[in-house]
């Protein structure tokens, strides 16, 4: 199984890379194949609104050649997908946003007698900032994916309002580790397994995930 990690910062050693990271790493625990990519790597075009036309062009791929593009191909191809974004105006990053107005191709394929390729994909949310808003970006974010097609699994979302400190924030660390671990679960239940999909309250699990992040991110002495 395969699970991306799309973060929505500028800031690759930010608290939204950091609890991307920690959630990946709780993927990986459950033996999922993980990939960490930045909406910020390259240019995504805002969408054009095909599906507003009357006869409606809007399907997969995009008819768009850029980053977006690529970042859709990724998304089609995973078993699941954690979004984690900077709180911005109780929103994602405009990258993000962009990017999710474009996952509209893959939702719209229903026009087109298919179902939606969103359909079936295990979604998880991250939401990082240094004030309020945490929950109003997790829940639009995990809105909009069940609403495209894709399942949300239990412990499906996290947020810190610690800004570039999450790593510090230990709550929302083992939050963020049981996002990747949960979304990993359910993944495999879905392809027949039997998991539990309850929380792991592993404190020793996250104190070494939180000392990996720190040593890959470099980010000093911090402990």
């Amino acid at each position: 199984m395969k699970v991306l990690g799309i973060c929505g910062s500028p800031h690759k050693d930010g608290g939204s890379a950091q609890l991307l990271l920690a959630a990946l790493k709780g993927a990986q625990r459950e033996g999922a194949e993980t990939e960490f990519v930045s909406a910020y790597d390259g240019e995504i075009k805002p969408c054009k609104g095909c599906i507003q036309d009357e006869e409606p062009d809007c399907k997969y791929p995009c008819v768009f050649e850029d980053f977006g593009k690529a970042l859709l191909e990724k998304i089609y191809s995973a078993d699941g997908v954690i979004f984690s974004t900077p709180i911005y105006w109780f929103a994602p990053s405009g990258p993000l946003k962009v990017l999710i107005d474009r996952m509209t191709c893959l939702e719209n394929m229903v026009a087109f007698g298919e179902p939606s390729y969103m359909e079936g994909k295990v979604f998880g949310a991250i939401a990082v900032g240094a004030d309020a808003g945490g929950p109003y970006v997790g829940g639009y974010l995990i809105t909009t994916m069940t609403c495209m097609g894709a399942i949300i699994p239990p412990w499906g979302i996290a947020y810190s309002h610690k800004g570039n400190r999450a790593i510090h924030d230990e709550k929302a660390l083992l939050d963020a580790i049981n996002v990747g671990i949960l979304v990993a679960r359910m993944i495999a239940v879905l392809k027949g397994q039997k998991k539990e999909l309850s929380f792991v309250d592993d404190v020793e699990l996250m104190r070494k995930i939180k000392k990996k992040i720190i040593e890959e991110l470099g980010l000093g002495g911090s402990t």
